[in-house]
């Protein structure tokens, strides 16, 4: 079965039809579930001048949803690898795209690219990638934080993919949080976020304290601590501020 599912893969990835993997894999068919609950929620949450802020843009696949949902608003991108920076720049020339990773504090530091397995490229290096199959390198890069980049801006929705690092991005974006009250859309992996020394339940405890509800990126929810924290097969959440939660419960 392991054999099928990366011939599989190689050919939903080499055809562009995800659905494919999703026929032969769980994991796979939780993942296109949640892209499509995601893709809801922009469509619900962005809308004439709605601004959506990108951490972790990688190829810009969520980006270009926004841009066609609110295409006058001033929407930003983050992302450090200098050829995708270079690439969302040149796709979506209306976006503000930061070379940047964001984190809790500026710094200058190491970042492990996988160029053949790019979106698993992070600040740590994911014990799941083999040399074999993600070719890495090593490239110096320039750390920032939402609340320095974004000091005058107010997003409707603010996403955040960065392979473990999130609960970093949210500590470094409290006063942008608490001031401008985003709908939140979030990756967490216990194992991921671990890498950096979170606990499993950090981004639940960081978002309530400042008023957030967690639900999951298909809408299941309000998630407990203790749910959120050893809810293993979900990979993207979704945190609701107080304006918005009757909104999701509905």
């Amino acid at each position: 079965m392991r054999l099928l599912n990366r011939a599989v893969g190689a050919a939903s990835r080499r055809l562009g039809r995800p659905e494919l993997l999703a026929a032969v894999d769980a994991s796979a068919r939780q993942a296109q579930r949640e892209a499509i609950g995601i893709t809801a929620v922009l469509a619900s949450a962005l809308h004439g001048d709605g601004i959506f802020i990108d951490v972790g843009a990688n190829r810009g696949q969520l980006l270009r949803d926004a841009v066609r949902l609110s295409p006058r608003a001033a929407h930003v991108a983050f992302e450090p690898i200098p050829a995708l920076a270079a690439q969302i720049a040149r796709a979506f020339p209306q976006v503000d795209c930061r070379q940047l990773a964001l984190g809790a504090v500026p710094e200058v530091t190491q970042f492990c690219h996988f160029r053949t397995l790019d979106g698993w490229s992070g600040l740590r290096r994911s014990p799941h990638v083999s040399d074999a199959q993600g070719d890495p390198e090593y490239i110096t890069v320039n750390v920032s934080t939402l609340d320095s980049e974004l000091p005058d801006v107010t997003p409707q929705v603010l996403k955040i993919d960065v392979e473990g690092a999130e609960l970093q991005v949210l500590q470094g974006g409290r006063d942008l949080l608490a001031r401008a009250r985003p709908l939140i859309i979030f990756e967490h992996v216990a194992d991921a976020s671990a890498l950096y020394g979170a606990a499993p339940d950090a981004p639940w405890e960081l978002l309530t304290e400042l008023g957030y509800t967690i639900y999951s990126a298909l809408g299941e929810g309000p998630f407990t601590r203790a749910a959120f924290a050893r809810a293993g097969q979900i990979v993207n959440w979704l945190a609701v501020p107080p304006s918005r939660n009757g909104a999701a419960a509905r």
